[in-house]
């Protein structure tokens, strides 16, 4: 199973950035991208058969690229582009829960909400996730994490 979420994550990601921002991936700029610091992150919760988390980090001007890409516009504020953050967070995350479980309670998904930088040091999980994938474009680069609350892997083994 955790193979599977894996996959629809990358999936559910690669398609967001292509459809919703017009962002399409550059791996090759993997090395050069690597040291980038966070510049903005957005964390959307969810409830249901499962309980977790997925996290997006931005780094090296996505961010801004975002927010400009999606809304069309040159110089996007600070708001917009925490909201476009979070619209992205909440389109992975809506499209990676469905592959949670049966759905016997469905999933209710929470507003996205914009971490602080201390924030996100302290947030920096204890945990690990379930499924992690980083993409590089020309405009930045994106860290998503998909958390699941408690142990997922003996829990599905279970069931």
């Amino acid at each position: 199973m955790k193979a599977k979420i894996e996959k629809v994550l990358e999936e559910a990601a690669v398609n967001t950035f292509e459809d919703i921002c017009f962002m399409y991936q550059v791996p090759e700029l993997k090395d050069i991208q690597n040291d980038l610091t966070v510049e903005a992150a957005s964390e959307v919760r969810y409830r249901g058969d499962y309980t977790g988390s997925l996290l997006i980090e931005t780094r090296g001007g996505l961010f801004s690229a975002i927010a400009a890409n999606i809304l069309s516009i040159d110089n996007p504020s600070a708001q917009q582009k925490k909201d476009a953050l979070g619209e992205v967070a909440n389109i992975i995350c809506g499209n990676v829960v469905t592959t949670l479980g049966r759905g016997k309670l469905g999933y209710k998904i929470e507003s996205p909400r914009p971490l602080k930088k201390d924030e996100l040091l302290q947030e920096n999980r204890q945990d690990n996730p379930l499924a992690e994938i980083t993409m590089n474009f020309n405009e930045g680069r994106a860290d998503i994490k998909f958390f699941v609350d408690g142990d997922f892997v003996a829990r599905e083994k279970k069931e």
